[in-house]
């Protein structure tokens, strides 16, 4: 693979999907500094969607995008015929295939058919791709190794270079005029001048059996607000400004950004935070891929480990229940069993472990 030039990267799905991938993609680039990688994935029509290219362009990561229309249930067969004549255009000496864990066999056989057809004969990161556990029911699911390592363990069969699980570069290169205008966005809208925490919140989900009760949200805010001087701050899409507004009145303090912000804007914004509470989104991992500390409120709907939040610096809560791997988007009988057994102390006592930590930050407040 000494004289690849041209490579093109195949990853769809959301926003966590894209973020979750950014080891192998930084992998990638750092095996083959100079080649012209681009990206090819997916993009839902409908409400605002963040597509992969809104979140990589400033990143010096990727060179080009090519996006196709699709939906959560896959892609419809002339939406490929309209993008073989590009991809063949484009004469790609290498593919990376770093589609999600849960690709079916007859799905890989056809990408990797789709893609021969497109003329591009070197493929690396479709072996070593493990099907999931079976649930037996009654019985703990096994915790997976996490997404991004997974997809880490797929290119090393490729003879790419990686680094350990856990340790991949997450880096979204934010430009130092993106860290500016975060800072500047934070100052005019909270109260920093009195040395207050900033907190951002993370309530709402794609997925309603992934939302934590907004109530249990409001008493961790209210005790953060009255406890430890903290600055809470919405982040989210335009589909969370509902419940960011009805946090801001509950507390009477604070900021609802859901849908002020671009991605990066709002990786900016994190990045320069304190601490993220929130729920399992893309909201979750685009904090983690900054390095901001997460408490991660996480439903048991899919398998513990596989999208916790990426690196050492996060709590998760995660409880298991009899029910425990569904898959669900909705939960069947609506009570969401293990959420709800996640505690408004639960939360509260992981904030103050990640609070507590950074001694300097905490110097010289009544805690």
């Amino acid at each position: 693979m000494n004289n690849t030039k041209k490579i093109l990267l195949f990853r769809i799905g959301q926003l966590g999907d894209s973020i979750v991938a950014l080891p192998a993609m930084w992998a990638v680039r750092k095996h083959f500094p100079d080649a012209d990688i681009t990206l090819l994935s997916d993009r839902h029509a409908g409400k605002a969607y963040v597509t992969a290219e809104d979140l990589f362009q400033k990143s010096g990561l990727i060179n080009n995008f090519i996006l196709y229309k699709a939906n959560i249930e896959g892609t419809r067969v002339a939406n490929l015929i309209t993008l073989l004549p590009i991809l063949w255009r484009s004469r790609f000496d290498l593919l990376v295939y770093l589609s999600p864990r849960i690709r079916t066999k007859s799905q890989i056989w056809r990408d990797l058919l789709f893609f021969r057809i497109a003329g591009i004969k070197k493929v690396i990161g479709h072996h070593g791709i493990e099907p999931l556990p079976p649930i037996k029911g009654g019985i703990a699911l096994p915790c997976l190794e996490h997404e991004a390592d997974h997809l880490l363990t797929r290119l090393s069969k490729g003879g790419i270079s990686v680094p350990k699980a856990g340790t991949g570069c997450m880096d979204l290169n934010i430009s130092t005029e993106e860290k500016r205008k975060a800072k500047k966005f934070i100052n005019d809208q909270t109260n920093t001048d009195n040395l207050e925490f900033v907190v951002c919140f993370g309530p709402g989900s794609n997925w309603p059996s992934k939302i934590w009760p907004k109530e249990r949200y409001a008493e961790v805010g209210r005790y953060l607000i009255d406890h430890f001087r903290v600055s809470p701050l919405i982040i989210g899409g335009p589909e969370d400004k509902v419940v960011g507004d009805w946090l801001i009145e509950k507390w009477g303090k604070g900021v609802n950004a859901a849908g002020l912000l671009t991605i990066r804007d709002a990786a900016a914004v994190l990045a320069d935070s304190h601490l993220y509470i929130g729920n399992d989104t893309g909201t979750m991992h685009l904090a983690a891929a900054v390095r901001t500390p997460c408490v991660a409120i996480i439903a048991a709907q899919d398998y513990p480990g596989r999208w916790y939040p990426y690196g050492n610096k996060n709590i998760v809560l995660r409880k298991t229940v009899p029910c425990e791997g569904c898959m669900m988007r909705k939960c069947p009988n609506g009570s969401i069993d293990c959420l709800m057994e996640i505690s408004v102390d639960d939360v509260l006592s992981a904030c103050r472990s990640l609070l507590f930590e950074d001694k300097y930050k905490l110097q010289g407040r009544n805690l």
